[in-house]
């Protein structure tokens, strides 16, 4: 059945290639021939520009747009397109993804999406994984655009908020991932509508769209300010769960580096802490910090996660090994640390605003993206993104060998095989990658070989430049470059001379990782534009992946196969390893979805409260708006100290008398009243009353001048209070699932009653300060 679906599918891409091939490439040829007499192109895009403004049938314009591209290529970088690059970009054209192999020349196939996007007017994002594939990537294909007639600009980190604001309005922008997702934040933390950098977002073009879309969707974009930590709470459950016991008070998941109390420590912290209900929305904080508490106590290791030094607690960089000077772990994990080893406590950072990318990328009209592997990860885009995946076949035929993996015993058995294995290949000076998942694995590969006085050169720690200049030379006579995680790095591997005689670049791999996508990328560094070439990798059953996911299992395998220093190929150990990676992905997936389902509640949330916050920027119905506020909040208070149930004599009259003054502006007479209703109609009537007079006076200038700042302080201050409690909800969520509920339902119907409860507060602080800005004006009223 499967082999079906996956035979079905294979056909499926195969009848898209072939139908652009047959119907859409004559077409364009055809334009092309037309206008390579043209001396000048702007005259067809300008005609273009307006045809499509008028509504012209698309497929027609889009033929033209196409051969237009491919001209402006040709004159400005001396590239002839070639079918399988036409075929991509009008597969990009439909909003889908294309998998095309290293060197198939994807920034030039994104020119042609770029410019029929772009030329619609409403701006495009040319989105890469760094700003250094940003900033060349503007420089080198800019020219091709102003030969076109659109306008292109760079958008990064440092720049300006009037750069910012310039390269938005451009035809086609060029930056981050990241950098588009913090503006499109900050842009909704303003408090001047004028301050926003963006438009609208409505087409975006993704470069390595696997590394942003999957790689970076586990955890979202957050801007975060500093806020003072709560240092006795901290201390105290600090001390609290160091008294706990594993499997009695809570359990440990090796795999997630999870942990999670037993239902032993929820009776103890009930007690301890004298509440009823841990799980209560109100004790939410303190089972945050208890957990954060517990992390700290039980998964973070001293002089392995971080050091203290000076009185502080300073991470350590799991891949490199140094000191990551001003980082903090993030959600009071930091701070649970500190209190864990007794230190004064830092300031905790606080999010002020969130979204994960996959929701920032679905608030465009439409996007699509390239890469060099995404095949294994097609169900997962078309799930959350609803792209559909293309691989679109290589203009040349791949000749590259890829050999089976040998499996070792032990990894210094598997390192001793790769040196091995460098050298014979060296002796011949044919080029070798050698791609590793750490850091310090390269670095462990490099020391081997330099007591061999074989030299070789390593990517980590580097800058971009530094990096595409050194995956230049890589594939050169001789050389022997070292790289963990060879995935966007941008830049093609080109066989030096001689190269291809000697069997061209030969790619190793030391350990397989977290995902056969990013092994299929590193193998794609070589065989590139029908270049020869070979790759294999070399595993060990102490690799982190196996000791991580399958420890269980290994003591079988080390007794069952005869171990020879040679290693063992194929057969079962050989699929024993590449389940122990699927079970990998599947984790991965499951993180990513569980984030995306999560942050969909958080979404909806968010684009109400933006959208609210936009009314007030732009300017609401001010007087409408906050009498209605203030009505809304009177109701609800006299409801709640004045219910039906109850006779007047046991009415909460100090509560109402302390929330509208005691001054009885609001309250005359209320002795006399005997029911709810009653209370309700004239408190209402003498409020209109009053804000009808206080109305009086007041210019229409008076609302955006004087309230719209307050009214925003207000809303912003009540959202991020909101932000922090669905933080800590979000902690406990998987306890749900011990009482047989479904987490996610438990999160949503709570989620949105702090949602309203949130609502309840603005409305209430917005009252307060109306009640006493018509109270102060009265009284000097009184004085005149």
């Amino acid at each position: 059945m499967l082999s079906n679906l996956r035979r079905w599918i294979g056909n499926k891409n195969h009848r898209e290639i072939d139908k652009i091939r047959k119907n859409v490439l004559p077409h364009i040829d055809k334009h092309y021939q037309s206008i390579q007499h043209k001396s000048c192109l702007l005259d067809a895009n300008n005609e273009l520009r307006i045809s499509l403004q008028k509504g012209a049938d698309h497929n027609d314009l889009q033929f033209h747009a196409f051969a237009l591209v491919k001209e402006a290529v040709r004159r400005t970088l001396g590239i002839t397109m070639h079918d399988v690059q036409l075929i991509a970009g009008w597969i990009l054209c439909k909003g889908k993804v294309t998998e095309m192999m290293t060197g198939e020349g994807k920034t030039i196939v994104s020119l042609m999406p770029a410019y029929w996007f772009g030329l619609q007017g409403k701006g495009l994002h040319m989105v890469t994984v760094n700003e250094y594939l940003a900033k060349r990537d503007y420089e080198e294909m800019s020219k091709v655009f102003q030969l076109l007639g659109l306008s292109v600009g760079l958008n990064l980190a440092n720049s300006s908020e009037h750069e910012k604001r310039k390269a938005y309005l451009e035809d086609i922008t060029y930056g981050t991932c990241t950098e588009f997702g913090f503006d499109y934040l900050r842009d909704h933390m303003v408090m001047h509508s004028e301050q926003r950098v963006q438009r609208e977002l409505s087409f975006a073009i993704v470069d390595e769209i696997d590394s942003v879309l999957i790689d970076e969707a586990r955890t979202p974009l957050i801007i975060a300010g500093k806020t003072k930590a709560a240092p006795d709470l901290y201390y105290v459950c600090a001390r609290f769960v160091q008294r706990l016991q594993e499997v009695r008070d809570y359990e440990v998941d090796g795999e997630s580096k999870q942990v999670m109390f037993t239902e032993s420590a929820i009776k103890k912290i009930e007690a301890t802490f004298m509440i009823d209900n841990l799980y209560e929305l109100e004790h939410t904080t303190l089972y945050h910090y208890l957990l954060q508490s517990l992390r700290a106590t039980i998964l973070m290791q001293r002089d392995v996660d971080y050091i203290v030094a000076d009185n502080k607690v300073q991470i350590i960089d799991a891949f490199t090994g140094r000191i990551l000077e001003g980082r903090q772990f993030s959600e009071g994990l930091h701070q649970a640390i500190e209190a864990k080893e007794n230190v004064p406590l830092s300031e905790e950072n606080r999010t002020y605003a969130t979204i994960t990318v996959q929701k920032l990328f679905g608030l465009y009209k439409q996007i699509a993206g390239m890469t060099g592997t995404i095949k294994t990860e097609e169900e997962e885009m078309l799930q959350i993104y609803g792209m559909e995946v293309v691989t679109v076949p290589t203009h040349k035929p791949v000749i590259r060998q890829d050999y089976e993996d040998v499996i070792f015993l032990t990894k210094e058995a598997k390192y001793d095989r790769v040196i091995a294995e460098i050298l014979k290949r060296h002796e011949q000076s044919q080029p070798v990658l050698v791609g590793t998942t750490s850091v310090q694995q390269s670095e462990d590969i490099a020391n081997r070989l330099s007591r061999l006085s074989v030299p070789c050169q390593v990517l980590n720690a580097k800058t971009e430049k530094e990096e595409a200049d050194m995956v230049a030379r890589a594939g050169l006579k001789g050389a022997i470059t070292i790289s963990t995680n060879m995935a966007g790095r941008g830049t093609d591997i080109r066989l030096g001379e001689g190269v291809a005689e000697l069997g061209g670049l030969h790619i190793i791999g030391t350990e397989r990782h977290e995902s056969r996508r990013v092994d299929n990328q590193l193998r794609g560094r070589s065989g590139r534009q029908g270049d020869p070439g070979s790759s294999q990798f070399f595993l060990s059953l102490e690799d982190e992946l196996v000791e991580r996911f399958a420890i269980d299992d290994v003591e079988e395998l080390r007794e069952k196969w005869r171990w020879g220093n040679e290693g063992v190929t194929g057969g079962k150990l050989q699929d024993f390893m590449g389940n122990v990676q699927k079970h990998v992905e599947q984790q991965a997936l499951s993180i990513r979805s569980m984030v995306f389902r999560l942050d969909s509640i958080v979404h909806d949330q968010r684009q109400s409260f933006y959208q609210q916050r936009n009314e007030v920027l732009q300017g609401i119905e001010w007087p409408t708006q906050l009498s209605q506020s203030v009505i809304y909040y009177k109701t609800k208070l006299i409801k709640k100290c004045c219910p039906e149930n109850k006779v007047p004599e046991e009415w909460d009259i100090l509560q109402l008398k302390r929330e509208f003054g005691h001054d009885g502006l609001f309250l005359y007479d209320i002795n006399n009243l005997h029911d709810q209703q009653g209370v309700l109609d004239q408190v209402i009537m003498c409020w209109t009353n009053t804000w009808n007079e206080f109305l009086t006076d007041i210019e229409p200038s008076y609302w955006q001048e004087k309230w719209c700042e307050p009214y925003i302080q207000i809303i912003d201050r009540c959202w991020l209070d909101h932000l922090e409690t669905l933080q800590q909800l979000k902690q406990g969520i998987h306890y749900q699932a011990y009482a047989q509920k479904d987490p996610i339902q438990v999160y949503q119907d709570e989620a949105w009653q702090l949602y309203d409860k949130m609502g309840d507060r603005i409305k209430k602080l917005v009252s307060q300060k109306v009640i006493q800005e018509v109270k102060e004006s009265m009284n000097i009223q009184l004085r005149t």
